[in-house]
Formats: C-alpha cells, structure tokens, sequence
C-alpha cells in the first residue's frame, strides 16, 4: 500500500575551529649560535584525524624553517618539526571518515638565551558524511500530493598525490637557506569518469651567494587528471592542494648554478550530485485517520569554486628602527584570510598579506614581518556561506625612508558553501476507521491560510470532487469562502 525509496545524501559535520599554541626548543649545537634571526617561515598541516562519538582526534606537525646571522655574521638556515595532537569537539559519528585543516595564526622565536621557537596553530576538523533518506513515493487508495525534493549525493571522494618540479638560473650558490612552498587549486571540474584539478605552486628559494642573500621565486602550474568513478559531467566539485614535501636540488657548473626545485603536492576531492527526487509531501485516506512520519533534514556541502588574483598593496612601517637603504630578499611571505563571507552578488573577503622582508639599513642585515591589511570583494554567487583559501602569487618590496611599500597578486580561491532543506515523509500509521458523515451537506468556511488540501481533510473529499461541486469557487482560496460539499447516502 506504501512504497518507499532510500535516496543517497551528504552533509558536512564540522567542529568549531580549535586554536593551540605549539612550542619547540632545539638543542642541537647550533641554535645556540643564532645571533639574529632574519626569517621565520611557520606552515603547519595534518598528519592523523580519527572520528570519535563527539569528537574527531587530531594530530598534526607544524614546520619552522629559520634564516639567521651567527654570531660572527655569517647566515644560515635550519628547519625543525614539532608535532602537537589535540580533540576538537563536534557532532562526529565514529564511522565518520574526518580531515583536519590546518592554518598558523601567528609565530614567534625568541633567542634571548636559547632558541625557543612558537605557533598558534588553528585546526578546523570535518568530514563528509553519506546519509540514506528513506522517503515515501507513492501511497494507494490515498490522496497524496506530489512534489520534487533536491538532495545531495556524493560521487567521488578522492585524495592524490603528484611530483612537480621546476628550475631556475643562479650565480655561484654557496648555501641553501631556506625553500618556501605553497600550493592552491585554481579550477576543478568533472567530466566522465575523471576529476580535473588545475593549480599552482609558488616555490621561493633563499640562499647566499658570495655571502649575500638571494632569493630566487619559481610560480609552478599544474594539471591532474583524476579516476573517478561514477563521476559525471555538471557535477559539484571542490578541492584543497597542499605541498607535503619539497627540496632543491644544485646543479650546474661553479659559477653559473641551476636551482631545480621539486615538490610532492597532495590534492583531495569531492564530487556531489544534485538529484531531485519526487516524494510525497502530504497524504490523507479518505477511510482512515493517518499518522505521518514527518523528516526535515539541512544538508550543507561545498559545491563549485571561483579562483580570483586580487591586487594588494600598502605599506609596513619600520617604526623606531633606522631608515631601510635596500631590500635584500623576501625568503617567505603568506596571505591570510580573516574573514569570507557571501554577500549580495558576491564575496566579501579580508585578510593580512604578511612577509619577512631582510634588508638594508646603515648598521648593515636587518629584517621584519611586515604586515598589510586587505579587503577585496568578489562578484558570483556564493550560495549562503563561503569560504577562502588565499596564496600569494608574486610579492614586490620597495625600501621608502621610514617603511616598506608592499605590492602582491594575491590569488584567493572561494568554494561555495550550499544548504538544502528537504521535507519528507519517512513513514506512515494507518490508524481507526474514519466516523462517517451522514450529512448529506455539509458546509465549510475557509479561515485565513487555508488551503484546498485543508477543505479536503475537513469534508474527507479529494479536489476533484469539490470542485465539481462548487464551479465558482475561485483559488487560492480566500478567508470567508463557503465550500458546500454533497454526500450520497443511499
């Protein structure tokens, strides 16, 4: 009498970002050494994420990479790890299969006795969940109404891994001091079978040459083809590109250096599908009374993605410190967003563009964190949320008397966050038999926001009938309408 059908859908369970500071002393011989240090490069990402009953356990390893003057002047460069764990709290099920973003909020070092190294990490657990909705489609001997139902399906969840590599034209190296790298996914799309992600990697190379610092910035395209199964054309897609390791490579002849930078970039991957189903949206029995299972269920997912290269621009103050003659080198330099957020007809994003900028000054090496705010906004749509993931494309720094002039192409990738609701009916009670009418009339006054499926409950008729019956009866119906109704008694 009742059919049903399990329709497939995803959500996204996520837990309120965790923030977590994350410490590191090195003891070996020469951190003891550091006299100043000139660059303090901080990544941090996720090793592990295991969903618990209420929570997801996640543990990561932050990465501090440093340039320093020793004592007796020369530069240097060192690269520690720290790992950390830690429980962020959320609605996640121990079946969930989560991931873990990772992001710096700030960084310090401190070398005033020993070389104390710190971050505050902020890591942002989630996972996609696949749900199957059991909705009634179809009901005999009842009158129902039919209507359409959009519901999120997942295709294809994928996580790959590839190598880029690139090389660039140097003089006579005589250190590597440092390689700061980054990845974002400018476009993915899918097709049959096959999830195409397109991206970037910005490798930048610090090292001396002749006791001077160099840096040397390597902007790396990428295209990958991933297998996917099941995987269609117009499908939703987002995606995420992280460099999970990177070196470089000297070659060459004395004098005349190739740097070749090579990379393990890791992309993952989601595919959604949006199905429209037609359910029952409400039912009555003309013999029985009906109890109904009633399900309203949000489902947000992050479907389709716009990548933007923004300009940015400012300048950093060098406050109370001597006037900058040069700039030497910027050996790292990040785009942070603060704040995404979907507003009419676009996106509005704002952030901090922060770089370590070595230069210049009367009393010979000197370095600082610059820092500029921005704010850009992005036209499309963006459905009811968004979120950003910023890269710093290219940056230029100019020494101006008392401060740095910051110029930057900032590429920020925006992936739409999308919420459907869907309303079904997930079962059905058939209960006592209806008293019958004996009335051979009756006769039903029409209140303010009732409907035709109202009338037909109250006089236990279907449309068709009532409509028969009262040929002047106009719709939508409106307060103080009379609906006669004629029974058949015999």
């Amino acid at each position: 009498m009742f059919r049903y059908e399990k329709f497939n859908a995803s959500n996204i369970v996520s837990a309120p970002p965790v923030e977590r500071v994350v410490e590191f002393s090195p003891s070996a011989p020469d951190a003891g050494d550091v006299a100043r240090v000139l660059s303090l490069a901080v990544d941090g990402k996720a090793v592990s994420a295991e969903a618990n009953d209420g929570f997801c356990s996640v543990a990561g390893r932050v990465n501090f990479r440093l340039v320093y003057q020793t004592r007796d002047g020369a530069v240097k460069g060192v690269d520690y790890n720290a790992d950390f764990s830690l429980k962020a709290e959320g609605g996640f099920l121990a079946d969930d299969n989560p991931s873990a973003e990772v992001s710096v909020v700030e960084a310090d070092v401190d070398v005033a006795d020993a070389v104390t190294l710190s971050a505050v990490v902020s890591v942002r657990a989630l996972a996609v969940r696949s749900t199957e909705e059991e909705c009634l489609v179809d009901a005999e001997k009842c009158y129902k109404t039919v209507e359409e139902r959009v519901f999120p399906c997942p295709v294809a969840a994928k996580t790959t891994s590839f190598s880029v590599s690139e090389e660039a034209d140097a003089g006579d190296i005589d250190e590597v001091l440092l390689v700061d790298a980054q990845a974002v996914v400018t476009s993915a799309t899918a097709s049959e079978g096959i999830i195409a992600v397109e991206g970037r990697v910005r490798a930048a190379v610090t090292f001396t040459e002749d006791g001077d610092i160099r840096t040397r910035d390597m902007l790396i395209p990428f295209r990958e083809e991933i297998p996917a199964d099941g995987v269609a054309e117009g499908d939703e897609v987002s995606a995420v590109a992280w460099v999970r390791s990177s070196k470089v490579v000297l070659a060459g002849v004395p004098g005349a250096n190739i740097i070749r930078f090579e990379g393990d970039i890791a992309v993952r991957s989601n595919a959604v599908r949006m199905r429209t189903e037609e359910v029952i949206a409400d039912m009555f029995m003309l013999t029985n009374e009906v109890e109904l299972g009633r399900e309203h269920k949000r489902f947000t997912f992050f479907g389709g993605m716009k990548y933007s290269s923004e300009k940015v621009s400012g300048t950093a103050p060098l406050e109370d410190r001597a006037p900058a003659e040069s700039v030497v080198a910027v050996p790292y330099a990040r785009c942070y967003a603060a704040k995404a957020e979907a507003v009419e007809g676009g996106a509005l994003v704002e952030g901090v563009l922060a770089a370590d900028v070595v230069y210049r000054d009367e009393n010979g090496l000197n370095s600082v964190r610059a820092e500029v705010p921005y704010s850009v906004e992005i036209d499309g749509d963006f459905g009811e949320g968004v979120k950003a993931v910023c890269f710093v494309e290219d940056v230029r720094v100019k020494a101006r008397r008392g401060e740095l002039e910051l110029e930057a192409s900032v590429g920020i990738l925006l992936t739409r966050c999308v919420c459907v609701d869907a309303e079904y009916i997930s079962s059905v009670t058939v209960g006592e038999e209806k008293e019958l009418n004996t009335s051979a009339l009756s006769l039903y006054i029409v209140s303010e926001g009732d409907g035709m499926w109202d009338v037909c409950k109250a006089l236990t008729a279907t449309p068709e009938d009532i409509m028969k019956q009262n040929p002047s009866l106009e719709l939508p119906l409106s307060a103080g309408d009379r609906v006669v109704y004629f029974r058949s008694l015999a």
